[in-house]
């Protein structure tokens, strides 16, 4: 079912990963006022590379490295630059995205485009086409991230919002193709990650400064913004580099659609938010579809 034996543990790893990722919605509900979307991810970028960079720090990684040029092909500073860029886009695009046609469409857009939009640029890189088992994998997870965040539900579509998803999931594609290259050119996945993380914080403070942050430095604001940077990126992230290291990153990309699993009965548990029929569907459909995708793992 595995390829080497660290795939085990690297499927647990980036499950783990979209579990942490999917518990970011619940937390934002506790946001205080002020916290708007802007704010909170340039904060999580901020707070999530710093805790990135001192994950890496305590492993003895050099975090200078993926800024460093060396003789082989994907080791230059250009590179973690396309993904510092490629993580800018994710978040900015994801936010803005939600804000003009919704956390249905928007999520469900960003979340479907992604797998595919890795898939095509991984085939581009490597001149071959996706594993078969991945395909179809990933379109029944495709298939139930829809069914659960859609079918059954009122939602609005804006043409611009729906362009703004698939440009984060272009820019989550990007991201974790730039890292899954600094690995196998040697360097610390954990290194890679603060760098794209902290390029992402760099290029998106200009918004934290237009739309005011001073939500964080008040409770219940100040536990939401570690949480969200700690947790969300800096945990989940940690994980994600180690699923990277021993798995594809179309593999990957596609795990992490257990994110909206978690976030349905997160809300369903938590925030009281039901979950209709068509929804366990849907999750069902996304379990079976992930199933599939590990045995190409």
């Amino acid at each position: 079912m595995f390829t080497n034996p660290k795939s085990k543990l690297a499927t647990f790893a980036v499950l783990g990963s979209a579990a942490l990722f999917g518990t970011t919605g619940t937390v934002l509900v506790n946001a205080p006022d002020g916290a708007d979307a802007y704010s909170v991810g340039a904060i999580r970028l901020l707070v999530g590379s710093a805790t990135l960079a001192a994950v890496a720090a305590t492993r003895g990684a050099d975090l200078r490295t993926p800024w460093r040029r060396s003789h082989r092909r994907w080791g230059t500073p250009t590179i973690t630059v396309i993904g510092a860029l490629g993580v800018a886009l994710f978040q900015l695009g994801y936010f803005l995205a939600v804000e003009r046609t919704g956390v249905a469409v928007g999520t469900v857009v960003t979340i479907g485009s992604g797998p595919v939009l890795s898939g095509v640029i991984t085939a581009m890189l490597e001149r071959r086409p996706p594993d078969r088992r991945w395909l179809v994998g990933t379109a029944v997870s495709i298939l139930g991230v829809a069914v659960l965040g859609l079918l059954g539900r009122d939602v609005e579509t804006d043409a611009l919002g729906i362009v703004l998803a698939v440009a984060a999931g272009l820019g989550w594609a990007v991201f974790a193709t730039v890292s899954k290259r600094h690995i196998e050119d040697g360097i610390d996945s954990t290194a890679s990650m603060a760098a794209v993380f902290g390029g992402g914080a760099l290029l998106l403070s200009p918004v934290m400064f237009a739309h005011s942050p001073s939500w964080f430095f008040d409770s219940p604001g100040l536990y939401v913004g570690l949480y969200l940077g700690v947790v969300t990126v800096g945990v989940a992230y940690t994980l994600y580099g180690f699923a990277l290291r021993h798995l594809r990153t179309p593999t990957v990309i596609t795990l992490t659609l257990l994110e909206p699993i978690t976030a349905a009965l997160l809300g369903a548990v938590v925030v009281h938010e039901g979950i209709r029929p068509a929804g366990w569907l849907g999750i069902a459909l996304v379990v079976v579809g992930l199933a599939i995708t590990t045995v190409s793992a």
